[in-house]
């Protein structure tokens, strides 16, 4: 009877239904770990059903045969065969399926495999059902009504990147897109990726508890108040009937001193535009409304409504955030500055732009940085580029570096006399020979000298376009705080 009964396990579990479960579960892994449904899903199904269907007539066939002995001859000898096979056949299939179980769980993971993207849709993504389509009848805030039909938005808002809105002539929203950080505890933060594409619902993916940096100048709320005081439909009447347009926020912004496509608004729907010249930068919580694609023809139109403002308290921390400067080197709003003490620092502070290249000028602190005295109106002069750069080495001796072509080249100078003149370094050429024909100095970005045992160093790269010897610099030497150099040995970046 035991001898029937391992025939039956060993006929139940042969060769080929190892075979056919080990093809299902490799593209089960393959599909939990790279996705596509189309190319893995008949193998599975096929394999899978194969075996369904196997171990079906297996169940019929024991019950219509088993008073009936299932083959005669050698018993013993079949009975070790059939034993033999049946224990290897259960060895297979629990390395099979527990290496499946182990890819899978491994796919599973974060970032893992396109199963872990699945679970995350599946437990994290929340659907809300759009009713407030039209921008013109309910603005912004019937978004944010429809989604919290879902989902439990926090009442303060803030703009994580930015908000991107598209809609036609006639107010339907076509898409949007932002990213939403908001507090439902006490620095608690969550985040919540919020997409629509023109169809019936808005997809909310809920990111998870976690740490973001919001300050209030990313506030959602006045981009809701400021759409409801434009007069939105009147705003594109100008623009092109068959465009889509858009409505783009990032939250407080500064236009500098550039009026163009500049209106502010008021909480009667008022709109004006601003004088065209002011002693103060246009800056707010600005709206912006254009014509997607076409912002390089048609001037977006940009609205700021004035009663919005920062805080005084935030205003005063960043006025106390920008006078306050490490010792050394610090690099703030693209002003590069150099502190030899708390107090007393040289800073080079863009004066004008033009063509991708900026002027400088140079100005010295005593104060901490409180107030800064113009010591040299044209420092880089006659040059323009980018500053690279800016070291002291007492109130008197510093370098100042200014990079030029994108990058690719750059120049340094010295002053000897705390700012007051400066002197473009003559730097040694490295003739490197790669070829006959071809003779070139690839080191022409300096960087800033440095000391070292009580000798100033230099290295110089070679700038976004090198690429000799895996981009390493050349090394220079002065002995004369910085006058003349010569070169000394190339050395790895």
């Amino acid at each position: 009877m035991k001898t029937k009964h391992y025939l039956f396990r060993a006929l139940v579990l042969n060769p080929f239904v190892i075979l056919f479960y080990s093809i299902g579960c490799h593209y089960l892994i393959s599909l939990a770990q790279y996705g596509g449904l189309r190319r893995n899903a008949p193998f599975i199904v096929g394999s899978f059903s194969v075996l369904l269907i196997w171990f079906i007539l297996c169940l019929f066939l024991y019950f219509k045969h088993r008073k009936k002995p299932l083959l005669k001859g050698n018993a013993q000898r079949l009975k070790w065969i059939t034993k033999t096979w049946f224990f290897i056949a259960i060895i297979l299939l629990t390395f099979t399926t527990t290496y499946t179980g182990y890819k899978l769980y491994e796919s599973a993971q974060p970032f893992q495999g396109r199963f872990s993207i699945y679970l995350d849709n599946f437990f994290n993504t929340k659907k809300a059902k759009f009713t407030h389509t039209n921008i013109y009848d309910s603005g912004i805030q019937g978004i944010l009504d429809d989604i919290r039909s879902e989902v439990a938005l926090p009442s303060e808002l803030y703009v994580s990147n930015d908000f991107d809105l598209a809609f036609n002539k006639a107010g339907e929203i076509q898409s949007f897109s932002t990213a939403l950080i908001g507090a439902k505890q006490e620095n608690e933060w969550e985040m919540y990726s919020i997409q629509y594409n023109n169809e019936e619902e808005i997809s909310i993916k809920l990111e998870g508890p976690g740490y973001h940096e919001v300050d209030e100048t990313t506030l959602l709320q006045p981009l809701i108040e400021t759409v409801e005081n434009i007069p939105l439909q009147e705003s594109v009447a100008e623009f092109p009937d068959n465009a889509n347009y858009s409505i783009y926020y990032q939250g407080y912004r500064s236009w500098g001193y550039n009026s163009e496509g500049i209106y502010w608004v008021n909480r009667n729907e008022n709109v004006s535009a601003p004088d065209s010249y002011s002693d103060e930068e246009y800056a707010g919580y600005a709206v912006s409304v254009y014509v997607a694609g076409k912002e390089d023809t048609i001037p977006p139109k940009r609205f700021i409504d004035r009663s919005l403002t920062l805080s005084d308290n935030y205003i005063k921390k960043q006025e106390e955030e920008k006078n306050s400067f490490d010792l050394g080197y610090n690099m703030k709003d693209q002003v590069e500055s150099y502190f030899l003490t708390e107090e007393i620092g040289f800073q080079l502070p863009i004066t004008d732009a033009s063509a991708g290249s900026r002027y400088y000028a140079l100005e010295k602190t005593i104060d901490s940085g409180t107030s800064w005295e113009r010591i040299n109106q044209e420092p880089f002069y006659p040059s323009s580029g980018v500053s690279s750069g800016i070291i002291f080495f007492d109130e008197q001796l510093g370098f100042i570096g200014l990079s030029k072509n994108g990058g690719s080249e750059g120049l340094i100078y010295r002053t000897e006399d705390g700012g007051v003149t400066f002197e473009k370094i003559e730097i040694p050429k490295v003739e490197v020979t790669v070829n006959e024909d071809f003779i070139y100095n690839p080191f022409d970005l300096p960087d800033m000298p440095y000391l070292e045992n009580e000798t100033l160093h230099m290295t110089v790269g070679q700038g976004i376009d090198g690429d000799y010897n895996g981009g390493v610099k050349a090394l220079y030497v002065s002995e004369d705080l910085g006058r003349t150099w010569t070169y000394a040995e190339e050395v790895k970046p």
